[in-house]
């Protein structure tokens, strides 16, 4: 039996095992290895079906509103958000997500437009653009000060589940 090294399996066009799979971020597995890695900056990271805003940090599991805030830009979570991930019915887009009605009461509350059929790019500073004309608008306040502070989120993590 020849063993051969990962640097060697590669050159050889060979599969290389990417790990296990218990994360998916927009619909794409990240395998146990590179979860391991966004973990340094997203926190822990618990198996499930997420969607992540590489633009804000706002993450959620794949069909629900926004659970929280983790740095943006994080490299391995780096795939495009579905417009619907959010199941949002509110006509109103930020960052390409339309949003859950939990979420817009949320950002409305804090200074968001409450124009329908409208788009915004939100940064993690709070900045909000009208996506169509580019003009920055009123801002919404520091979204995560602590999480821009530290440069770290606090994870990512399903609801708990009641058994009834």
């Amino acid at each position: 039996m020849i063993k051969k090294s990962f640097r060697e399996l590669s050159k050889s066009g060979q599969h290389v095992d990417q790990g296990k799979v218990n994360v998916t971020v927009n619909g794409q597995p990240i395998p146990d290895r590179l979860v391991k890695k966004a973990e340094k900056l997203a926190g822990t990271i618990q198996p499930g079906d997420y969607w992540y805003d590489s633009k804000a940090g706002f993450w959620g599991m794949m069909g629900g509103p926004c659970r929280g805030i983790i740095p943006p830009f994080i490299e391995e979570f780096n795939y495009p958000m579905p417009e619907k991930c959010a199941d949002g019915n509110t006509n109103v887009f930020v960052n390409g997500r339309e949003l859950h009605q939990r979420d817009l009461d949320l950002l409305v509350s804090r200074g968001l437009p409450t124009d329908a059929d409208r788009s915004y790019i939100i940064d993690i500073s709070g900045k909000v653009f009208d996506e169509e004309s580019g003009l920055e608008l009123e801002g919404l306040g520091k979204l995560a000060p602590t999480v821009e502070r530290k440069k770290h989120g606090f994870g990512m993590k399903p609801p708990r589940t009641t058994v009834v």
